[in-house]
């Protein structure tokens, strides 16, 4: 199911199946400003349930005030009795590496009881303004198989040219190379404040188990002096770490003859550059840390809780301070929160 070469098209799929074989594809492809609603549908792709060039995509269930939404906004041509007619269903993912990559800036909705289940990192964004909001309160779940939640870092896509003579059509010829060395501290780049070109994510009513990551490198890198991963949780349990980190690939360079190599990396939490990490814990969540976690931001609802796992403490230090945990507060800097 793809948009390629459009402008402001609109895709539609209701109560339907998404699927390929042979191990490798994806569901959907998204670009140009399109906007693209699953409702009820299941997915059974191999690689990627989305890839997102710049547009807005929904996954929820087919209820009969969706649909009926849809079929007066795009003119279907339902009526009344084949909209009473079509069974409520919930939208099914199965991804055999990831349910979303973004390319572009672009949002992405997930509501209703949609199930994601993912056999690596559900959401992996490529140092661009992706945002994703998930709403739980119909019982919508994420469940990533490496146990990566969300991963924000530099594009490691082998650079394209177009084809002479056909400027909708690209060629990858280029070799992406792994960078050495740390990151170049910005003089401009502020990690503490969430600015419109951060990466985001806002998570209600939901139970997360899994980590979130930010590996850009910025300082110039790809002409980028940073990047925030800008995380809010509402009425949610999270459990996992949440952390400035460095990546690396299995190998050291991709060309288009190594593309499945695109986006397989392991993580190694390290101290914010760069790469803010600003977390809100809004009213009700609770974040369960259990490894340490280096972020730029915290702010807790009066309500809030940051806690370790059962058995365990979690220590939180700022600018080179311990400094106790308080709901209601808000600290920003050099934050490094431990569990012994």
């Amino acid at each position: 199911m793809s948009v390629d070469g459009g402008s402001k098209c609109t895709l539609t799929a209701i109560n339907s199946t998404i699927a390929n074989t042979g191990g490798e594809g994806y569901g959907s492809y998204a670009i140009g400003n399109v906007a693209e609603h699953f409702l009820g549908c299941t997915f059974d792709v191999g690689d990627y349930a989305l890839i997102h060039w710049g547009a807005s995509a929904h996954y929820g269930d087919s209820t009969a005030e969706a649909v009926a939404n849809l079929n007066d906004l795009l003119k279907l041509g339902l009526t009344a009795a084949e909209l009473k007619k079509l069974p409520e269903r919930l939208t099914v993912i199965r991804a055999g590496r990831f349910m979303v990559l973004w390319y572009a800036a672009g949002s992405v909705t997930i509501d209703g009881g949609t199930r994601v289940r993912t056999g690596k990192t559900a959401f992996m964004c490529k140092a661009v303004a992706g945002s994703v909001t998930v709403d739980g309160s119909g019982g919508a779940s994420i469940t990533a198989g490496n146990g990566v939640i969300f991963q924000l870092m530099d594009t490691d896509r082998p650079s394209s040219v177009a084809v002479s003579g056909k400027p909708w059509k690209t060629e990858t010829i280029g070799t992406y190379t792994e960078p050495t060395g740390s990151p170049t501290k910005s003089s401009t780049w502020d990690t503490t404040t969430a600015q419109a070109t951060d990466a985001r994510a806002s998570f209600t009513d939901i139970s997360l188990a899994g980590d979130f990551y930010n590996a850009v490198r910025g300082g110039g890198t790809a002409n980028l002096q940073g990047q925030n991963l800008v995380l809010t949780f509402d009425h949610s349990a999270v459990e996992g770490v949440i952390s400035a980190t460095t990546v690396k690939h299995r190998v050291s360079t991709i060309t288009s003859a190594e593309y499945r190599q695109i986006s397989e990396v392991t993580n190694t939490p390290g101290a914010v550059v760069n790469n803010g990490v600003i977390v809100t814990l809004g009213s009700g969540s609770t974040w369960t840390v259990t490894g340490t976690s280096y972020i730029s931001a915290l702010t807790l609802a009066s309500d809030a809780t940051v806690q370790a796992p059962s058995g365990k403490t979690v220590t939180l230090v700022v600018d080179g301070t311990e400094t106790a945990i308080k709901p209601g507060n808000s600290y920003t800097g050099a934050l490094t929160l431990t569990v012994v």
